[in-house]
């Protein structure tokens, strides 16, 4: 069956932005006849025909529209970064159509969505080159990631300034022989984290050697934690890759006998909301998803205001913070 021709064909057949090609089969004006005549003409010997979605977009002057990628619902980082985000797109005047990629592949999501949008934003699996055949000329937003690559943009969180901060509070609270639970990825074999190397980098050499790898579940962060305390049962503060992770640490104390923050403190990484149901309430680095979101939108209004297939790629960054609980 033969793919469907979108805007995106379009504009880059006519060597404009999608914006461009909008006016052109509109006759919305701000637009010179010549480039409206080279659009219609592309338009023409690709037999493209306008969605009836975008075109009652444009005649009933609805907001721009976004398509935000979620790696999994079932992971609540996720969900309350995606409740951030369309409860400040809504401010901002943004359209949100979402997908999930926990069961489609990532390309065939942002295909389906990318007739029906002007940019994507989101936490993106592939590969920049990928990406940017998979949204077929409209421009990214990318959370927790950038890229010099045109046509992406992107939000970074400074993992190292939040690793960075979490040892020296710790230490300041008085842990003298720190642990880690690193994340075990994927499945397809671990590799050391980003966060361990930061771990590693600043807790010092008394700690060399005290980190263990589990599932990113709560299960996982359970069996992680009773690994790590039986090896290293000196270890008197634990950072953990996530706070889901760390809600199973601190179940995990419970079935042990381990007071919690007396005999170890547990810290984890991400703010989640979740980590106020536990007792002790979960102390963790918080990765700031308000801040996330909002530089993202920022980016995302920058780049619906200009033509931005002449925008050079763009980059925030967020710097976590900590969110004192009772369990550090």
């Amino acid at each position: 069956m033969a793919k469907r021709v979108t805007i995106n064909d379009v504009a880059q057949a006519a060597g404009v932005s999608r914006q461009t090609v909008t006016r052109a089969i509109n006759d919305m004006g701000e637009i010179n006849e010549r480039t409206k005549q080279r659009v219609l003409d592309a338009c023409e010997r690709l037999g493209y025909r306008p969605s009836r979605f975008a075109r009652n977009l444009v005649l009933r002057q609805k907001s721009r529209a976004m398509g935000f990628l979620v790696a999994s619902f079932r992971n609540p980082y996720y969900t309350e970064i995606a409740g951030d985000l369309l409860n400040t797109a809504a401010e901002r005047g943004w359209h949100v159509l979402m997908a999930s990629t926990e069961r489609e592949d990532e390309a065939s999501a942002l295909e389906m969505l990318s007739g029906q949008v002007d940019l994507f934003v989101g936490h993106f699996a592939q590969q920049d080159d990928d990406l940017v055949r998979a949204t077929r000329g409209l421009p990214v937003v990318m959370l927790e990631r950038t890229s010099d690559r045109p046509g992406l943009h992107g939000v970074e969180v400074d993992i190292r300034e939040g690793v960075l901060e979490a040892v020296r509070a710790l230490r300041g609270k008085g842990a003298r022989r720190m642990g880690m639970i690193d994340s075990a990825g994927d499945g397809s074999g671990y590799v050391p984290s980003s966060r361990r190397g930061f771990f590693e980098e600043f807790a010092g050499p008394e700690s060399a050697g005290a980190v263990v790898a589990g599932d990113e579940s709560i299960t996982g962060g359970g069996r992680a934690f009773t690994e790590l305390i039986g090896a290293h049962p000196d270890v008197d503060a634990v950072l953990v890759f996530n706070d889901l992770m760390a809600l199973g640490a601190v179940q995990a104390s419970h079935a042990l006998g381990i007071n919690v923050p007396g005999r170890v403190r547990i810290c984890g990484f991400d703010g989640l909301t979740l980590g106020e149901a536990v007792y002790p309430t979960l102390t963790s680095v918080s990765l700031d998803r308000s801040a996330l979101v909002g530089e993202a939108l920022d980016l995302a209004g920058a780049l619906a205001e200009a033509d931005f297939a002449l925008l050079p790629s763009m980059r925030r960054t967020v710097r976590p913070r900590m969110l004192w609980r009772q369990s550090a």
